[in-house]
């Protein structure tokens, strides 16, 4: 049986598109946990942990990307990358939200 969820804010496993800044070159990815404070993108070659790291990030089925900017918490070589929001634009995050909710 699986544990409870006890975490602050309700988390979307999903998989969408996500988009980072690597250098001078934009990362394809993809992002499959979320909530309204942070995100998981999957990549074989994360940033290290500490890095501020530039984001686009697909929310919706109508295909607009969301910008974000983050510090990267946690980071698994070939594995992917956590990053905890530090800028985030309301209307994303109110489509977190939301998405939390239908996912509850």
């Amino acid at each position: 049986m699986k544990p409870p969820d006890t975490r602050k804010y309700p988390r979307v496993e999903l998989i969408n598109d996500a988009y980072f800044e690597l250098g001078r070159q934009e990362v394809a990815a993809q992002w499959t946990d979320i909530c309204s404070i942070g995100v998981f993108v999957q990549t074989h070659n994360p940033l290290p942990a500490g890095e501020q790291v530039k984001l686009r990030l697909r929310l919706t089925p109508d295909g607009k990307l969301y910008r974000a900017v983050g510090v990267v918490r946690h980071s698994l070589k070939w594995v992917g990358m956590g990053v905890e929001f530090t800028h985030l634009h309301p209307t994303a995050k109110s489509s977190i939200e939301h998405l939390a909710a239908l996912r509850i």
